[in-house]
């Protein structure tokens, strides 16, 4: 007996040591995504989604909309400096130009229609709802998309803002009264109860404990459209007003004596403190040249910062984006010196 004990013990503790040894190894680190390596032999560089890994870049639409140009002036002759000049050239452009614009794309949960989506440093940002869809909306029993038609405000890059996607999925999933939606930013969706008939459903949201709405649709009744199968949830954002920035699709719910349960099968929601892109808004060395709500265009230059390029130098250009240039000794007009931009993330790797 004395002896099993031991083993278990010894069992427990190599557990342990697994375990914890498993933490540290998956722990999140920081990477570097780095462009090509590129020298001051080239006047011009420009990167995009495809040559630089830390703009965003959405696969599954092979969409990538931002775009960042480098221009080289005062080039010295043994290509050991460079200068991205503050002051614009011939045709109006300093040494950096970052540009980004919204591209319509469908939602994950098709009959919602569209929307449009922008990267801005790195990131996956909703900018407006947009009233046309490749859907065919007569199907649905819609003139024009729901959630576009639900919000009283649709393009919310008319007050310089933009706001971060959270979620959008149509990953068929369920849940019941003891287990809550789980959405981002501390917002849960709650079933409160399910009619007898399983047609109807009171649902409740709630952001960090506190009920924030409640609504009553009717996912399950015959000839059911989509606004009967979609709770939706819409605030203010600034001077935006009534947007919706929660979407949840119903498949059906079922209720019996021994559960009460929903089928989802379309989320969308957009953070509800939205990113400011006001003109002149200072990121690093760059900043916010112009706001085109109508175009849906985001350009950003070094105006008053004019960065110099020599070795083993580490520069902040924008938010997350620096310059990295090269620690070399042998620099020469047929070796002039390197560097690369990148973005550091966290991940959870080994």
């Amino acid at each position: 007996m004395i002896n099993k004990i031991r083993n278990i013990a010894s069992i427990s503790v190599s557990t342990i040591i697994i375990l914890f040894t498993m933490t540290i190894l998956f722990q999140a680190q920081e990477i570097d995504l780095r462009s090509d390596i590129h020298d001051l032999g080239e006047k011009s560089v420009t990167w995009d989604s495809y040559t630089f890994p830390g703009f965003y870049y959405d696969i599954d639409d092979d969409i990538g909309t931002e775009n960042l140009t480098f221009r080289l002036s005062n080039i010295a002759q043994d290509k050991g400096s460079a200068t991205l000049s503050d002051e614009p050239d011939a045709n109006g452009n300093r040494g950096v130009v970052y540009t980004t614009e919204a591209i319509p794309i469908d939602f994950s949960f098709g009959p919602w229609g569209q929307y449009e989506e922008i990267g801005f440093l790195g990131g996956d940002y909703f900018a407006a709802y947009d009233s046309n869809s490749t859907w065919d909306l007569s199907a649905t029993n819609q003139s024009v998309p729901f959630l576009y038609d639900k919000s009283e405000s649709r393009n919310i890059m008319t007050n310089e803002q933009i706001s971060e996607v959270l979620n959008d999925d149509n990953t068929e999933q369920t849940f019941n009264l003891s287990n809550p939606l789980e959405l981002d930013e501390g917002y849960n969706l709650s079933i409160k109860a399910i009619d007898s008939d399983s047609k109807k459903v009171y649902l409740e949201l709630s952001k960090n404990g506190k009920i924030v709405d409640n609504k009553v649709i009717q996912p399950s009744i015959e000839n059911a459209n989509i606004g009967d199968q979609t709770y939706y949830y819409k605030k203010d954002l600034g001077n935006i007003k009534g947007i919706v920035i929660i979407a949840v699709h119903f498949k059906n719910v079922f209720s019996s004596s021994q559960s009460n349960i929903a089928t989802i099968d379309g989320i969308f929601q957009i953070s509800d403190t939205p990113t400011s892109i006001t003109t002149g808004q200072q990121y690093d060395k760059m900043s916010i040249r112009q706001v085109d709500p109508t175009a849906m265009t985001i350009t950003m230059d070094n105006k008053d910062n004019p960065i110099t390029l020599t070795r083993n130098k580490d520069i902040a250009l924008m938010d997350n984006i620096h310059v990295k240039t090269a620690d070399q000794d042998d620099i020469s007009a047929s070796n002039p010196l390197r560097y690369y931009i990148y973005s550091s993330e966290s991940c959870e790797c080994d």
